[in-house]
């Protein structure tokens, strides 16, 4: 049985029980150097020796485990954030005054405004199931002058984008984490324009699990953008994920009853053989590593799109939501190009619905 250190890391470190790695990498570079002991003296020693164990401790997920309790919450619970635009204690920042990075911002801001329909769609879908960084946890580390630059840009950032509206979500229940979360993603992106500078800074040198920290944080902050503008709706596979969405729509009420019927009984709703009445868009799509951001990206709005297909007036209430999770799992798998090797069980419901007794799908 592990035993715990016998003091609270969070509190040695000075971080909440919601920090990121990223958090708890910046606050042990930043009391690592106040326990130096030209700083802090003899005590300098044994603290250095709290703080090792305290990062470590929290940067393994199942010793972090251990620390928990019901005090967690109340512990570091953050008070109600006051409405954005009226953030006490932010002063008004010129949008022309960010830095050597003025141009670059104004230009994203700019190529906001540009995005076609089907590549806001894509933004707004790209994060997947995939958590954000969240920004908020570093205010500490960023000093009040960058992060008041920080959320004049969000504010701009937020007033852009709702210039235009989005296309209506499919109404559907159970959609999982498949929401849009555009404008999230487009502030993301711009705010490692103008912070990057500091977290490659902060973060130099500091490493998790063989991976730069900073560039870790890079991949989540701007991927999500870049994976999503410049393609069409469904990314490479366009022509094939159009196909199917021409097949799914004329699907008869016998096949899409097959459809149901199979993908109950050969992926038990959860696709790995658990059966679940409440199974998500977020449980059952296959993400393996290689697959790259914009085959991804394509993935989870085809996935979206197959939920607006209505399923034929015949089909029993029963076997509606089966048949979705089907369209879903098969558009997914054809935007990201999966209908190879492992790919292919997750297609077999497709294949039962239009081609009964087959092994190809067509």
């Amino acid at each position: 049985m592990i035993e715990t250190p016998g003091f609270d890391p969070y509190e040695v470190l000075g971080v909440g029980p919601d920090a990121d790695e990223i958090v708890i990498q910046l606050a042990y570079k930043v009391r690592i150097r106040e326990a130096h002991p030209d700083l802090a003296g003899p005590a300098g020693l044994e603290q250095t020796k709290r703080l090792n164990v305290a990062r470590d401790w929290l940067l393994d997920p199942e010793r972090r485990v251990l620390l928990r309790d019901p005090r967690a919450a109340v512990r570091q619970a953050p008070e109600p954030e006051p409405d954005r635009r009226r953030r006490p204690g932010v002063r008004r920042v010129d949008l022309n005054d960010l830095g050597r990075h003025t141009g670059e911002i104004h230009a994203f801001l700019h190529s906001i405004g540009s995005l076609s329909p089907d590549e806001r769609a894509r933004v707004n879908y790209s994060l997947g199931d995939a958590p954000p960084p969240d920004l908020e946890l570093y205010r500490e580390y960023l000093g009040p002058e960058l992060w008041a630059r920080s959320q004049a840009l969000r504010d701009e950032v937020e007033r852009v984008w709702e210039r235009t509206v989005d296309e209506p979500a499919p109404n559907l229940p159970r959609l999982g984490r498949l929401l849009p979360t555009g404008l999230l993603v487009a502030n993301l992106y711009a705010q490692w324009i103008l912070l990057e500078d500091f977290f490659r800074e902060a973060l130099a040198g500091l490493m998790v699990r063989g991976v730069r920290v900073a560039d870790s944080l890079a991949v989540r902050c701007t991927t999500p953008w870049l994976g999503s503008v410049g393609h069409p709706r469904y990314g490479p596979r366009q022509s094939e994920v159009m196909d199917f969405f021409l097949a799914a729509g004329d699907l008869p009420a016998d096949a899409a009853e097959r459809l149901a019927l199979s993908w109950r009984d050969n992926l038990g709703r959860d696709g790995r053989g658990h059966r679940s009445e409440h199974i998500g868009p977020g449980v059952w799509l296959p993400s393996p590593p290689n697959v790259p951001e914009v085959y991804k990206i394509s993935g989870y709005l085809a996935a979206v799109d197959a939920s607006r297909i209505a399923p034929p007036s015949e089909l029993d209430d029963w076997l509606r939501p089966a048949f979705h999770y089907g369209l879903r799992l098969t558009a997914y798998v054809t935007a990201t190009g999966l209908l190879a090797e492992p790919g292919r069980d997750y297609v077999q419901p497709w294949r039962d619905a239009v081609l009964p007794g087959s092994s190809q799908w067509g």
